[in-house]
């Protein structure tokens, strides 16, 4: 599932699909993905792009404590408080793995306005 932080589930949908698709030549044979085929999700985007709330606060500090990841402040913050809310309504069974891909943005909570708010 691709959680989003500033676009719509639609939009989403469509690149990646678009992006699977052309990944699968890559690997032998195309395959057509559809937007349908894509889990997405655009309700944790609400606050605005790099608006911090207390529940990413709250996701950026469990990652750190449980799983010793720094998340950066925008992308993977966005994301881990998906995650942690997902967890929380029950939409994993606890018998599923559930893989959470991080994609970097670490220096950027060094930044002025991140390093005194997380």
């Amino acid at each position: 599932m691709g959680i989003s932080i500033d676009e719509s589930e639609e939009w989403l949908k469509t690149h990646a699909s678009k992006l699977a698709s052309s990944a699968s030549e890559k690997l032998g044979k195309r395959i057509e993905f559809t937007p349908d085929e894509v889990l997405a999700n655009a309700g944790y985007c609400r606050a605005g792009y790099g608006v911090l709330t207390e529940p990413e606060r709250e996701a950026v500090h469990l990652f750190a404590k449980h799983e010793g990841l720094l998340l950066g402040p925008v992308y993977t913050r966005s994301a881990a408080t998906g995650v942690v809310d997902l967890i929380r309504k029950g939409a994993f069974r606890k018998n599923e793995t559930v893989l959470f891909l991080h994609t970097g943005g670490q220096p950027a909570l060094f930044a002025d306005q991140y390093a005194n708010k997380i």
